[in-house]
């Protein structure tokens, strides 16, 4: 900002003429001039009589008020004015921010001088546009600018947004990125500011190095940290190979952990070494590690416990002398008996371990402390967030009750049946303790909509293009009712499905379902219509235990086959009836049914149809299912297992009815082949369906976007169905492949493309499935 004899002007001219005569004041202004050039610095005005100020006004401006610039003024009518009050009167305006410019002008007046404070504003911002931005969205951009449109350009602003825009392309590895602001005039008064973006490519980890390694594998290290090294095509689909400072630190911890897991007590890891390279487009990172020896568990004791005698701890301690020293051991210890004591009552147990560890010897003393507190009862269970849902059905999963002994492993299972409802977003439940020995049950629900409708299309591989509609409720009049109505139109399917589910009736053990149904299908060999209804009740025996008896009464029709349609068809055309009964007895203990972690789920199925009630088929059925879930230590993976086994036999002279046949083939039983198709199939491509089916299915699961519960999965399937006349072998058919499976706002989403292993004459290599509303 210039300030000086030019800004007061006329003013300063006054006041030397009157004084000293023009001639002087010429002399004046020359040695003053000369002052400036020689001191280089601003001409201050002496101490020199002013004039009177007798209004002050202001030109120039276009937004800002005048009577807000005058508010910054300390001049008043009546003051003296000189040059160092003028320019602090400039200065004061200038620092407003909102001027270019800033002169003071006087003209003539009875007893004094009008002062006249001409401003130029600074242009305004009108917009700000981001151009080139792909891996940033513009909302993120945003957040980063400090700049604001419909406000007065701050080039300061401009180059400090600028250059966040440009360090957050850093954090996210683009080392690359150029950010250039480019200011554009729309008028006199208005601009628009475009941040020119150009990205460049994202930096990535080409080596990560382990200075000191000698008793594991760097493979070994690099599978529990987050920080890994570019994989072509495997970094592709995931973040593996870009650099994530913020996890450098936990990776470090994470090596100290693998070490310890190992017995490395003594184990040193120093602050890694980032090095970027020259074009900025790869890092290395280096860990420097002393290892140090490894140590055993020398003696195992415990102190403080009342509750429990040593005998009973050590019973089944996870912790035992000579074994190779665990962290994770040690922590998986204090787990066990702290939920050893919750189960008493005890909740608010506290396990301590401590480590004296023996250089010399190579071995550590590891000690639980115990505080057991008091035992605590539950004196009320008060509920919170639940609008819809009644209190009754929140209070039936609670397997803890008022005035009861608290119970720790209790409180973990209820938090896991009222998530299996599937009302709620979140579940919480807090104990809040209210005297020593006596504690409030929180719980804190958020509900979710438990309703749908919706009408749409899709395709698969059985039904074709099918339009659908569905109409569902999960929580009818918040009492945890189930109705859905269900109906498809499809090329080769048609159906129509009511049901009615009340989960637990009068509060109870027992659940009731009725169910009725209509189905037109064309298996192009032949043409099935069904109609009927089923009425089941079941029964929950223990925790994990649930049995269930359905009652069934179904019309079949078989019509329309074709000309090589087989005999075994062929004897099955016309009119039939199932009447019987299918039973089930389950034990489950999965976490959550939709998306577990750990826990399994076995049981077996049996169904059976007799002309003793009424109907023409003469069969049984029997399927026995087993599925467990294993995690791993490492991103939420978890590896999956199932084998089923099926058998159905006709009696009295009748065959299998071709309802109750295994079709296996298809992404609910062997990936990687049509439905069916891994089954028995005629010379001309029909499928015979089987009365006996093996499948055998390995997975592992990953999440993709764990926040949106969609996941990966890598599958190995190995399967088959057989005759009637043939004998059940191990001559299984193989596939593999990749799966994605999202749990939607409108139901699980399943798709699933396979290759078959050892694929015969006539069959794909490659299928591609998906499926909508179940899970595997």
């Amino acid at each position: 900002m210039d300030v000086g004899w030019k800004r007061p002007g006329s003013l300063l001219k006054r006041l030397y003429v009157r004084q000293f005569g023009s001639a002087r004041f010429a002399v004046v202004c020359f040695g003053l001039v000369l002052s400036v050039m020689i001191v280089n610095t601003p001409m201050v005005l002496g101490q020199t009589s002013g004039m009177i100020v007798q209004s002050i006004g202001v030109q120039g401006n276009q937004r800002i008020e005048e009577s807000a610039i005058l508010a910054r003024v300390t001049l008043n009518p009546g003051d003296t004015i000189t040059t160092a009050i003028a320019r602090q009167q400039i200065q004061r305006i200038y620092d407003m921010g909102f001027f270019d410019d800033v002169q003071v002008q006087t003209s003539d007046v009875p007893n004094g001088v009008r002062v006249i404070f001409l401003v130029k504003e600074k242009p305004f911002t009108v917009e700000i546009v981001f151009d080139g931005n792909e891996e940033l969205s513009e909302d993120k951009l945003k957040e980063l600018v400090t700049l604001q449109s419909q406000v007065f350009l701050d080039k300061k602003e401009v180059k400090a947004s600028a250059e966040k825009i440009r360090e957050e392309y850093q954090k996210e590895g683009y080392h690359n990125a150029k950010v250039i602001p480019i200011v554009q005039a729309l008028d006199d008064t208005r601009n628009r500011i475009t941040f020119f973006i150009q990205e460049g490519t994202r930096a990535r980890i080409e080596n990560i190095v382990f200075e000191g390694l000698t008793v594991t594998t760097k493979k070994e290290l690099l599978g529990v940290m987050a920080n890994r090294e570019w994989v072509p095509l495997v970094s592709l689909l995931t973040d593996a190979g870009i650099l994530r400072r913020e996890e450098l630190p936990n990776d470090v911890e994470r090596i100290k952990e693998f070490y310890s897991n190992k017995g490395y007590l003594d184990v040193q890891v120093g602050v890694p070494t980032v090095e970027l390279s020259e074009d900025k487009k790869s890092f290395v990172v280096t860990f420097r590690i002393i290892e140090g020896q490894p140590y055993t568990i020398g003696s195992v004791t415990f102190t403080g416990n009342k509750i429990f005698e040593n005998e009973e701890l050590e019973l089944e301690s996870l912790v035992q002398p000579d074994d190779v020293f665990q962290r994770s051991t040690i922590r998986q210890e204090v787990t066990r008996i702290t939920d050893k004591y919750g189960e008493k009552g005890y909740s608010f147990a506290e396990v301590t371990p401590s480590l004296l560890p023996n250089p010399e010897t190579l071995t550590t003393q590891v000690t639980f402390n115990i505080k057991e507190g008091a035992l605590i009862r539950v004196r009320a269970i008060h509920i919170s967030g639940n609008d819809k849902t009644r209190d009754n059905v929140i209070r039936r999963e609670i397997r803890v009750d008022e005035q009861e002994v608290i119970n720790s492993v209790a409180i973990k299972r209820s938090f896991q049946r009222l998530n299996n409802l599937n009302f709620f977003e979140t579940v919480e439940i807090l104990p809040n303790q209210v005297e020593e020995d006596k504690v409030d049950l929180e719980v804190k629900v958020k509900e979710k909509p438990t309703g749908s409708f919706s009408i749409g299309g899709g395709f698969s591989t059985l039904d074709q293009f099918t339009a659908i509609a569905n109409i569902s409720e999960g929580n009818l009049f918040g009492m945890g009712y189930l109705a859905r109505i269900r109906g498809q139109l499809g090329f080769r399917r048609t159906l129509g499905v009511l049901t009615f589910r009340n989960p637990a009736l009068f509060d109870g053990p027992t659940s009731f379902q009725v169910d009725g149904f209509s189905t037109q299908t064309d298996f192009l060999t032949y043409e099935e219509e069904r109609s009927g209804g089923t009425i089941q009740f079941g029964r929950a025996f223990s925790e994990y235990i649930v049995g269930s008896f359905t009652l069934v009464g179904e019309a079949i029709e078989i019509s329309n086959p074709s000309s090589d349609a087989p005999s075994f068809i062929l004897r099955q055309v016309g009119d039939q009836s199932t009447t019987g009964f299918r039973a089930s007895l389950f034990r489950d203990t999965r976490d959550n049914f939709q998306d577990p972690r750990s826990g399994s789920r076995s049981g077996i199925r049996l169904g059976f149809g007799s002309e003793v009630f009424g109907g023409t088929n003469n069969f049984y059925r029997v399927s026995l299912d087993g599925l467990k879930y294993v995690p791993l230590p490492i991103w939420d993976l978890r590896m999956a297992f199932r084998g089923r086994f099926g058998l159905a036999e006709g009696y009295g002279g009748d065959p299998v009815p071709l309802t109750e046949l295994f079709f296996v083939g298809g992404i609910n039983s062997v990936r990687g082949f049509k439905f069916g198709r891994a089954g028995p199939v005629t010379a001309s491509g029909t499928l015979e369906g089987g009365n006996k089916e093996v499948v055998l299915n390995a997975e592992i699961i990953f999440p993709v976007l764990a926040d949106a519960k969609l996941n990966g999965v890598v599958f190995f399937d190995y399967g088959k169905g057989f005759a009637e006349d043939t004998d059940l072998s191990f001559d299984l058919r193989p596939a593999t492949g990749l799966e994605v499976r999202w749990i939607s706002p409108f139901g699980p989403l399943r798709a699933a493309w396979g290759l078959n292993l050892d694929p015969k004459q006539n069959e794909q290599e490659t299928v591609f499935e998906f499926s909508v509303g179940n899970v595997f």
